[in-house]
């Protein structure tokens, strides 16, 4: 099992004057990513969302902000994408599990940010890895996969690349950041500004 150490958590930059132009599109397919909620509506809008579990402004994004965007009349129309940013390596141990079982990401995902104010005041590591694990094994993840996905280097590798990759092609160094049909928005902003802006996205179709 991977050791849970609670220090910052750095990557390797790559300098975005040498970043090819990459349009989001092909970077979803390119790294064969499926959205959490498809739209079968005939005019639609990507919104990817490129977030840590550790973020304080993601957590508020999820518990609050996305379920105004959920009650709005343009929601039906999002085909809605979560890439994987951590932060720290709480937030890169959350991502493994988030990653082990696709059945049970976005039911994980809202029950590690609905707990957010629990697991990100644990006082060791060990705490952190309990209640994380225990989110996962409650939502039907088996032990003896959540153990194997803990020692796949495929899977954290792939999590780290997808990481470089949003920075050195789109510019994401913080987080929650967001392409709306490819273009940038950063940080938690009132629903109203998200549902604006896929308003104009879907009138421009």
């Amino acid at each position: 099992m991977l050791k849970l150490i609670l220090i910052p958590f750095f990557l390797i930059i790559v300098s975005f004057s040498q970043a090819k132009e990459y349009e989001y599109q092909q970077f979803l397919t390119d790294n064969e990513i499926a959205p959490l909620v498809k739209s079968d509506a005939e005019k639609t809008v990507d919104v990817i969302e490129f977030s840590s579990f550790s973020c304080s402004h993601c957590a508020a994004f999820h518990n609050e902000t996305l379920k105004e965007i959920k009650d709005s009349d343009v929601y039906k129309n999002i085909n809605y994408y979560i890439i994987d940013y951590p932060l720290n390596q709480a937030a890169f141990y959350a991502s493994i599990i988030a990653n082990c079982n696709s059945e049970i990401r976005p039911s994980y995902t809202d029950s590690v940010y609905e707990n957010y104010d629990i697991w990100t005041k644990s006082e060791t590591g060990e705490e952190i890895i309990e209640l994380l694990n225990n989110y996962g094994l409650q939502l039907g993840l088996e032990d003896e996969q959540l153990q194997s996905c803990l020692k796949d280097e495929n899977l954290q590798n792939n999590l780290l690349s997808l990481q470089v990759a949003a920075q050195s092609n789109f510019g994401v160094e913080s987080t929650p950041t967001f392409l709306i049909d490819g273009e940038k928005f950063q940080g938690n902003r009132p629903a109203s500004e998200f549902i604006k802006a896929i308003k104009k996205k879907l009138k421009n179709k």
